[in-house]
């Protein structure tokens, strides 16, 4: 069947956000079970359109962007003895689970689903003291070095419990997320504002955060789609910093300081003007 795609559509690139959006092959893909019904066999995550101002609109929902590597998060669990299994796949298809024990440990993925089999999609981090990405210490971690604390940002859920997610709006998909996770440990949910895009983009410049996402509502998740549906407005230019998974990581500025999991992520959270609930 063909799928029709409308103007704001474009084909995702290899995971970077540029700025005449040049099409090349995204590389990510994670394989799903192909015994459970309805899952799809392969995935190439939904990536943003680049933008030069921030927006305000009450149709989109913002969330801050820490950038970091992009990758899938799959959580299995043997429904007869609920032992969980991980994988994280990066944008080259590369499983990184291995060297990343405080995602696959028990406090990790698997715990903070609480037994459910799921699909995430988001970003792996490392930062500094402040809460602002630390590149250099994530790609030492993601190269088997020690380093910081990895903390993966979840920000979309596109399968839960073997049911694929992706034609469900992302206000819905946003809600399954925040019922499914229990954060803590090296696991965050991204947190995010309705309406007030300028606001939240003039708070995560001056905290140091690298871009703010607007996505609209009512968006389905489109597999290998660059779409008008996600815009990504940059804080600042990036500094020789990394561009990966459609978010741009910004140098760690000039606050220095060891990452330390997500005390500072948290921390910086609660200056954005978000909903931080009771």
């Amino acid at each position: 069947m063909t799928t029709r795609r409308s103007p704001q559509e474009t084909p995702a690139s290899d995971g970077e956000v540029t700025g005449d959006d040049a099409p090349s092959i995204d590389q990510l893909s994670l394989r799903l079970d192909a015994d459970r019904p309805g899952s799809p066999r392969a995935l190439r995550p939904m990536l943003p359109r680049p933008i030069a101002e921030p927006f305000d609109d009450p149709d989109h929902l913002f969330e801050p962007w820490w950038g970091g590597e992009r990758a899938f998060a799959f959580v299995d669990v043997d429904p007869e003895t609920g032992a969980g299994s991980v994988r994280i796949v990066d944008r080259r298809g590369r499983d990184r689970a291995a060297l990343l024990p405080e995602l696959t440990s028990t406090g990790g993925l698997v715990g903070r689903l609480g037994g459910h089999a799921a699909l995430l999609d988001g970003s792996l981090v490392v930062v500094d003291a402040t809460g602002r990405p630390d590149p250099d210490g994530l790609a030492a971690r993601l190269a088997g070095r020690s380093g910081g604390t990895v903390v993966y940002l979840a920000f979309d859920l596109v399968a839960l419990d073997g049911r694929p997610l992706l034609a469900e709006p992302l206000e819905r998909r946003r809600e399954r997320l925040e019922r499914a996770v229990e954060p803590g440990g090296s696991v965050l949910v991204v947190p995010a504002i309705p309406g007030e895009g300028r606001a939240l983009h003039a708070a995560a410049a001056a905290g140091g955060i690298p871009g703010v996402i607007g996505r609209h509502r009512r968006s389905p998740y489109l597999p290998g789609v660059r779409s008008r549906l996600w815009r990504l407005a940059a804080t600042g230019p990036s500094e020789g910093g990394e561009q990966s998974g459609g978010g741009v990581i910004a140098a760690a500025g000039d606050v220095p300081g060891d990452a330390s999991g997500t005390t500072p992520i948290l921390a910086l959270i609660q200056r954005l003007p978000l909903d931080h609930g009771d």
